[in-house]
């Protein structure tokens, strides 16, 4: 039943993405995906590991806290009322407030860095862990024969990385070795490069797992070796 616990090899929220990456919206192309591809081929040819890449736009809609300040400003609107002297009838405060209420959510919703600005850096990097993890079950990582799979993850909107892992794989592997791969990484992402994180990272897991998880001729491909896009 151990082997099918997962943990987290090392996880890391990583600093925001280089302004040049950060201003336009990170799209892959076929060619992305395809290096992709053909580097979770490469690594599976060298031990009979399986390797999953997910990246996610974002890891949550995070809709209460926008809506809870847009409740909370304009609950607050009869006192800046009070206090102006501003003579209104209780029915127009309670329109005014009404208005404000949806003026501001569709601010706070519609506009996705004031949207994630109000949302505590610790919560972010919660829900995202928590899409790694889900992700790990969702895309059959655990199921893998010899419970030999890992997953690559990032979630762009967090600008967080995450790889899960069987803990068996873990525990051979070592915290050195983990160490190595995910600050590798966490460079690339950092740096706005992703496919060449996700590239760097599946390529250097595959070495790191080929004595303890040697190539078997008779493995049949279980996972997708695709970009999962979410």
């Amino acid at each position: 039943m151990a082997a099918f616990l997962v943990v987290v090899a090392r996880l890391a929220a990583v600093e925001p993405l280089a302004d040049g990456k950060r201003k336009k919206m990170i799209r892959f192309s076929d060619q992305d995906r395809a290096r992709i591809t053909a580097a979770i081929h490469a690594a599976e040819r060298n031990t009979s590991g399986e390797f999953v890449a997910v990246v996610a736009r974002i890891s949550d809609h995070y809709l209460f806290l926008p809506l809870l300040w847009a409740a909370v400003l304009a609950l607050l609107l009869p006192g800046v009322f009070l206090l102006l002297s501003v003579p209104l009838a209780f029915t127009r405060i309670y329109q005014i407030q009404l208005l404000a209420f949806i003026i501001l959510s569709l601010l706070l919703l519609l506009i996705p860095r004031l949207h994630l600005a109000l949302i505590p850096r610790h919560i972010k990097m919660a829900r995202a862990s928590r899409l790694a993890k889900a992700q790990f079950y969702i895309q059959g990582v655990h199921l893998t024969r010899d419970h030999s799979g890992v997953l690559f993850f990032v979630s762009l909107a967090e600008h967080y990385v995450e790889i899960v892992a069987d803990r068996g794989i873990h525990e051979k592997l070592g915290e050195a070795h983990w160490q190595a791969i995910v600050q590798t990484f966490i460079e690339r992402v950092r740096a706005g490069e992703i496919v060449e994180g996700f590239v760097a990272s599946i390529t250097a897991c595959g070495e790191a797992m080929r004595t303890h998880y040697p190539p078997d001729a008779d493995a049949v491909d279980e996972l997708s070796d695709g970009l999962v896009e979410i």
